[in-house]
């Protein structure tokens, strides 16, 4: 080979090991849009089997202090961050969302089925009550592809999300209607909801695509994360004071998963 054939060699190969490396590190940082610059990368992430019955629901305890779940077969449970549950509520519901009031501390449930957001009143957490019905599931008849997902979002208005079509309203505490959105343009379903107020970011599980996305609340994609070591992920909770989120999976056995995330 002459010097300008192996000069060409070694620079040809040397060009496509920067381009593989380049690509390999892309691989690894999600797409932000606009204004969103950087957006929170992933890490590591470990597993604690927990006993909550076909785990659907996560979000913090109003204080911060634990995790609060609720699961399919009508059970709230409160887990700490090392993985002990701890009874809080148990109704006969099928139960896939769950979320804090901050100002009142009252739990919401998305309920499947019944396409309904039942409240249980703080503090004492023991009466399920019908805070209102999302007229277009029950009307629809969405069945087991309805209500996935309830979120507090701001001035008393809840964020609501379903499987079918990956809807997502707005609604008022007293059941009125403000607005509704289709997330389907990037995800299969909405299984579960964490709003970030300080950050005004909205991160959405997809367990049909093993995928968490960040979007805002008008429906604009930010980031996406695949998660395709979680079988069944229904549910996202935000925890930038430990440095992760966590993640509910419905599994045989109930699995709650803790992603390191770098904000």
């Amino acid at each position: 080979m002459d010097n300008f054939a192996e000069s060409f060699h070694y620079y040809h190969m040397k060009n496509i090991r920067i381009l593989l490396f380049v690509v390999l590190l892309a691989s690894q940082v999600p797409t932000a849009c606009n204004e969103y610059v950087s957006m929170p990368v992933a890490g590591d992430y470990s597993v604690y089997e927990v006993d909550v019955d076909e785990l659907s629901g996560l979000c913090m305890n109003r204080a911060g202090t634990a995790l609060l779940s609720c699961g399919d077969k009508g059970v709230v449970k409160e887990i700490s961050f090392e993985g002990e549950v701890t009874d809080v509520w148990t109704y006969g519901s099928d139960m896939e969302g769950i979320t804090v009031d901050p100002s009142s501390g009252d739990i919401y449930l998305a309920i499947e089925g019944k396409q309904e957001v039942h409240v249980l009143a703080a503090p004492a957490y023991d009466s399920q009550e019908i805070a209102f019905a999302v007229s277009e599931a029950v009307e629809d008849n969405y069945k087991n592809s309805g209500l996935e997902a309830v979120e507090y979002y701001k001035d008393d208005i809840l964020l609501v999300g379903s499987q079918k079509d990956a809807n997502l309203w707005q609604y008022r505490k007293d059941g009125t209607m403000i607005s509704k959105i289709s997330l389907s343009s990037f995800a299969s379903e909405i299984a579960g909801l964490c709003y970030e107020p300080q950050e005004d970011l909205l991160w959405v599980a997809d367990s049909k695509k093993a995928m968490i996305f960040i979007c805002t609340v008008e429906g604009e994609l930010l980031a996406s994360y695949p998660v395709p070591f979680i079988d069944n992920a229904e549910s996202v909770c935000v925890d930038r004071e430990r440095n992760c989120i966590w993640v509910g999976s419905d599994e045989d056995a109930t699995r709650l998963y803790k992603i390191d995330f770098s904000f």
